[in-house]
């Protein structure tokens, strides 16, 4: 495998939290297409996006960057068993299986047009892996807050599984 294809996934998690800090935390999502249906029993995205997505600068190294500061109904849900749909997008391009990808509520059509900020997506590793599709799927598993001062990444869900394709 090539340098530019082993370094693609971080690149690409690089890029989403560069476009989390450049996205409004929140934006109406009428024109980015359909959602994904919350699942029964499931976590709705409206949820997540009571997120705010709070900017500060950096003095030392002279950038901005998103923190986030959770609302006491998605803090509810830290290190909870949820359900959530949402369309993938893979972390490794050139694998048919995925076990590590950015769950979204709308379907990403280019990595330069999705302006949800950072409450609009999950980061997902799952431990069986799954093939990559373009429809939407349910994920199952432990939600953590990632509460950081940078990254641009404040939702994540380890050792999950997909339910439904």
């Amino acid at each position: 495998m090539g340098e530019t294809a082993r370094n693609w996934p971080g690149r690409a998690f690089a890029l989403l939290a560069g476009i989390a800090l450049m996205a409004p935390a929140a934006v109406a999502h009428d024109a980015h297409g359909i959602a994904a249906p919350t699942p029964d029993g499931g976590l709705p995205w409206q949820v997540l996006q009571g997120t705010q997505a709070v900017e500060w600068h950096d003095s030392q190294s002279g950038r901005s960057h998103l923190r986030p500061e959770y609302s006491p109904q998605v803090r509810a849900y830290d290190q909870k068993q949820v359900k959530v749909s949402g369309y993938m997008m893979p972390a490794d391009e050139n694998a048919p299986n995925q076990s590590r990808f950015i769950l979204f509520e709308f379907q990403p059509d280019c990595i330069f047009h999705m302006s949800m900020g950072p409450t609009g997506f999950i980061e997902v590793r799952v431990d069986q892996p799954v093939p990559v599709t373009d429809g939407p799927l349910v994920v199952e598993g432990r939600l953590q807050l990632v509460n950081a001062e940078k990254g641009g990444i404040f939702y994540r869900i380890e050792h999950g599984r997909v339910t439904a394709l």
